[in-house]
């Protein structure tokens, strides 16, 4: 039986932003027993550690949604009988930096499980979510601050429970939201989580993604993440959220028309039509 402190479980199908992730957690993190899982989907990428408390293991998979590739790193932990205090979800374009490790040991033993910011690269900008208070619990109903890759799980308690629905995320039926099923799962297992802000990562700034991409591309994203969350709340009966699913994409179509962005405002609002048409058809049909 091998132990960590943590284990990161990551997926990639390209080499844009695997060597940036790798690299910040091999140059940053010290004194920290870290165990990186990378599932690599038609991917040809290895790479040789620096430091001795650092370990990769390369799966390699074909193409597949993003909850089945992360099922894929959970079992194979659970079959190398791999235990760790701690597990987390970061995604290939996460990163990490010096600060991450002197403030995980902080927590090691803590018996209790975080949500963490995310900032911009290079910023302390929010990536997502709003500001929030070091040592808060992290209920449902703060869902617009959680994501896979800012969740600190207790692994070695919850392993059971750990697990990601396959009809949820990014290359699944529904496109987004298995972070928030995850989320809301380990809750009603008697999970608690606890919001830190001393830890945190960095991921590329949203509008960053779409600045490049064809305004048929964003709109069909924008769906994909859409159908996700419609599921969460008829799944969960979380009819409360509703009106900031509506509200929040209502006010990013107004914001970016007035920032002169019309292909993003354009796009979202198609997705707030998209959502409306959504809520009414699953009303009359089960979800998972």
């Amino acid at each position: 039986m091998e132990s960590f402190d943590l284990i990161f479980i990551t997926t990639h199908q390209n080499n844009q932003f695997l060597p940036n992730l790798i690299k910040s957690i091999d140059n940053h993190i010290t004194d920290l027993k870290l165990l990186l899982v990378v599932i690599s989907q038609e991917c040809d990428f290895k790479y040789e550690t620096k430091k001795d408390f650092f370990k990769i293991a390369f799966i390699d998979e074909k193409k597949m949604g993003l909850s089945k590739a992360r099922n894929i790193g959970l079992n194979y932990i659970k079959e190398k009988n791999i235990t760790a205090e701690y597990i987390m979800f970061p995604d290939d374009d996460s990163s990490f930096d010096k600060n991450f490790s002197i403030e995980f040991k902080k927590i090691s033993g803590s018996e209790k499980s975080y949500i963490t910011p995310i900032y911009n690269n290079n910023s302390k900008n929010l990536y997502f979510g709003k500001p929030y208070e070091t040592g808060k619990i992290v209920g449902v109903q703060k869902y617009y601050l959680v994501g896979s890759p800012n969740q600190i799980i207790q692994y070695n308690k919850y392993k059971e429970f750990i697990h990601f629905n396959e009809n949820l995320g990014v290359g699944a039926k529904y496109g987004s939201s298995e972070d928030l099923d995850l989320f809301i799962k380990l809750n009603l297992n008697g999970i608690k989580y606890y919001y830190i802000n001393e830890i945190f990562s960095y991921h590329p700034q949203k509008t960053d993604i779409f600045i490049n991409k064809k305004l048929d591309d964003i709109i069909n994203r924008f769906k994909t993440y859409s159908s996700g969350f419609a599921v969460i709340i008829f799944k969960y009966k979380l009819y409360s959220f509703i009106p900031s699913y509506l509200t929040r994409t209502f006010v990013a179509f107004v914001y970016y028309g007035l920032k002169l962005k019309f292909k993003l405002s354009y796009a979202y609002f198609i997705q707030l039509i998209f959502r409306i048409k959504l809520l009414f058809t699953f009303s009359f049909k089960k979800v998972v």
